[in-house]
């Protein structure tokens, strides 16, 4: 941009009169160069500071000196608070007598089928129920528990069909002629009357023990659950001690019946089959209820996971169709 000529010339004089007392002045101009001399130098000109910045400067550093302070004094306190919880704990510890290390505790082997006591089955615990199955996911567990409990108890299957369910697929006129077969079992035998409605109810097999109160028990998986409470007392997996991982199983079976996304089914049976690893069923050399939901599930869909199942799975499954006729 062009100069412009200064409106006031610097170099005009003002008299001053002597009459009254002379004052410093409240403050000084930069482009005044003789207005001050500075008193520990004695040096005048372009390097003179004004005062009124030197206070701003002095009431800022000390507006900065005082947040640090009450800042180190609210640390201070903090530390001292920590200090005092440390004792306190220290002392807890003490009273609990944590402060040696425990021995370390021997691992508790897992008790066998055989192991278990095949105790007189409660009756009380024997009632009636109905199940609401899809002909698209057929329950191949309650199958599996009639014939592996033929010794011990008497699952009586009677089979009907809703009206909205048009006609029964292969899988599940296959799995009704043989539920509703009367095998050889013992005479005198306690027994569980079981109606089986094919009905429409997708994937979320249903059990209802009360028609009156109605409330179901839902999901394949939670029946098997149910009834393995309630039947032989040597086939009740929560008398053994590794019931943590044994619902962990089951969990991901019904996970694996339940969720649609093919993705998501794989993902589980991979999971699946890092556990079984290489054993020969889920239970070691037993059958185990683990083995009986795993095949149930795998066999209603093996349309959509057929290619990933690994051989040792393929191997699992039929040991369990070999002993309990799936």
């Amino acid at each position: 941009m062009y100069h412009l000529k200064p409106v006031m010339s610097q170099n005009v004089v003002c008299e001053v009169p002597t009459c009254m007392y002379s004052l410093k002045p409240v403050c000084s101009f930069s482009f005044d160069p003789t207005a001050f001399t500075d008193s520990t130098t004695g040096l005048t000109g372009a390097g003179t500071v004004d005062p009124m910045s030197i206070e701003i400067d002095n009431l800022l550093q000390k507006a900065e000196n005082d947040e640090l302070r009450m800042l180190a004094e609210r640390q201070q306190r903090v530390l001292q608070q920590l200090a005092e919880l440390k004792k306190e704990i220290m002392a807890m510890r003490t009273e609990l007598k944590l402060n040696a290390k425990a021995p370390a505790q021997p691992s508790i082997p897992v008790k066998s089928k055989a192991q278990l006591k095949a105790e007189p089955i409660n009756l009380t615990y024997l009632q009636d129920f109905v199940v609401n199955a899809s002909p698209e996911y057929v329950p191949y567990s309650l199958l599996a528990l009639k014939n592996l409990w033929k010794d011990r108890l008497n699952l009586q299957v009677e089979c009907f069909t809703h009206s909205t369910v048009p006609k029964l697929s292969d899988e599940a006129l296959s799995f009704q002629n043989a539920i509703t077969t009367n095998g050889t079992t013992a005479a005198n035998l306690p027994q569980i009357k079981v109606t089986l409605i094919w009905k429409n109810v997708g994937a979320y097999t249903e059990m209802i023990t009360s028609p009156t109160s109605y409330v179901p028990i839902c999901g394949e998986v939670n029946i098997l659950r149910f009834l393995s409470r309630s039947g032989p007392s040597e086939f009740n997996y929560e008398l053994q001690d590794n019931v943590d991982e044994v619902d962990s199983i089951l969990d991901s079976c019904y996970l694996l019946l339940n969720k649609q996304n093919v993705k998501q089914r794989q993902q589980i049976l991979r999971t699946l089959g890092s556990k079984l690893g290489k054993a020969a069923g889920f239970g070691g050399a037993e059958m185990s209820v683990c083995d009986i939901a795993f095949t149930s599930a795998v066999k209603q869909v093996q349309r959509t996971v057929a290619k990933d199942v690994n051989p040792n799975m393929q191997k699992c499954m039929g040991r369990v169709a070999t002993m309990v006729g799936l």
